[in-house]
């Protein structure tokens, strides 16, 4: 009886196929990071653009969306999350209160704090950046194969491109 003794270009063959997964990984996981990064780009370019609409800075923006996401916000929570002083926070809600943005509430559990909301104004305005996104979201799954990483490496740079898009795109006007 023989025994079959792997011969060297078989060996040589099964590394190259291995570096080339390999390769292929790290490409696939660099086009991920730079996805990522689009997205993070684009959906910040969609906060100027909505800043500018409503006449406000992007620290308000990310305000309003912490605020949006976490309903009933201390104060000082929203001051932890955005990295800034409990007086630029006060101000702040003065002024994205003052145009109708954000209400103040007081909190059931602590009369010596009140908890934070978004006005019916405030979460159209940011009903309009998430629908941007839903529609950069929805458009590029419609356009997607599933399964492999460059699949969703082309997701994510795609939503990031569509946002950018959006945030470029001339305005619109109620006919």
């Amino acid at each position: 009886m023989t025994t079959s003794v792997p011969r060297q270009d078989d060996a040589l063959a099964t590394a190259k196929r291995a570096e080339g997964q390999m390769v292929a990984q790290k490409d696939g996981l660099l086009r991920i990071v730079q996805g990522l990064r689009r997205v993070d780009t684009g959906t910040y370019a969609l906060r100027i653009r909505l800043a500018e609409n409503l006449g406000i800075g992007t620290i308000d923006i990310n305000a309003m969306a912490f605020v949006g996401e976490v309903d009933g916000l201390t104060p000082k929570d929203l001051g932890k999350a955005l990295n800034i002083t409990t007086g630029s926070v006060t101000a702040m809600v003065d002024r994205l209160e003052s145009k109708g943005f954000m209400v103040r509430k007081p909190n059931p559990t602590d009369r010596r704090s009140v908890l934070l909301h978004l006005s019916p104004e405030g979460t159209d305005a940011m009903q309009w950046a998430n629908d941007h996104f839903a529609a950069a979201a929805e458009a590029l799954l419609q356009e997607s194969s599933e399964g492999s990483i460059v699949n969703i490496a082309e997701f994510l740079e795609g939503i990031g491109q569509r946002l950018m898009a959006a945030a470029s795109a001339p305005e619109e006007t109620d006919s």
